[in-house]
């Protein structure tokens, strides 16, 4: 369903942000700017590097609490391939430090393999482990790597594990990508399917913050992104191209 950019406002905006910061070089300053910027914005969500979600707990959990904000971590960022055990582990440990979604990196090699059995059987134990916690639970397919056919199969065993979303990509993987022609596809196989999983938008290209909004327009539910803020802030600029 296409979404009318002309009538959104800065906080319909923001709360398709999931605000990301996974870059691992930058110091504990940064994520607690971070924290700022999130108070600031009310973004649905902040994701940070799992070594970095404690401190992002600390600092925003009771905010994030009152104002439906999700504090998460990627699972087996940014490949995929560690073992389904581990990454359950690894699931695990950041629930217990107060993770409120966690967004798992799947197995490209499997896929590729055409083991769809492997391939949904971990997806479903990572969605499994999420809502026993109470928490959103998101599985990466990383489109860069795959053929539209993939894609098409990816996002249907992420359905059928019952995920609350199919994201695109981690932003480590090819450049480039998602592209139009992936997003229009992954949409179409979530309509198919009543809509029960939503889309998340991750490794969006320049021009960012157009290409964010043809995005929304598009209809999809979430855009991982490091630059929510620019993005929000662009809103008057978006609309005032829009107007004839």
């Amino acid at each position: 369903m296409q979404v009318d950019i002309g009538r959104m406002t800065a906080e319909d905006v923001a709360r398709r942000m999931d605000y990301a910061i996974l870059k691992p070089a930058l110091p504990e300053t940064d994520y607690l700017e971070g924290c700022e910027i999130t108070k600031k914005y009310k973004f649905i969500a902040y994701h940070v590097l799992p070594s970095r979600l404690p401190l992002v707990v600390g600092e925003l959990a009771g905010f994030a609490r009152e104002h439906g904000i999700e504090l998460g971590a990627p699972i087996a960022f940014p490949y995929g391939s560690t073992p389904t055990k581990v990454k359950l582990a690894e699931a695990e440990q950041l629930i217990a430090a107060g993770a409120t979604a966690l967004d798992m990196v799947a197995n490209v090699g499997w896929l590729k393999d055409r083991r769809y059995d492997l391939y949904e059987k971990e997806c479903a134990e990572h969605i499994r482990l999420c809502h026993s916690a109470g928490i959103n639970g998101k599985v990466i397919i990383e489109v860069g790597y795959l053929t539209d056919e993939e894609v098409v199969t990816a996002t249907r065993m992420v359905i059928e594990a019952e995920a609350d979303f199919v994201k695109t990509a981690t932003g480590a993987g090819p450049s480039g990508f998602p592209n139009r022609h992936q997003v229009e596809l992954m949409l179409s196989t979530l309509h198919e399917a009543g809509n029960r999983t939503g889309l998340k938008v991750a490794g969006v290209s320049a021009p960012r913050v157009k290409n964010t909004y043809d995005f929304i327009r598009m209809g999809v539910d979430r855009i991982g992104t490091s630059s929510a803020a620019e993005i929000v802030d662009a809103l008057p600029e978006v609309q005032r191209e829009l107007t004839p």
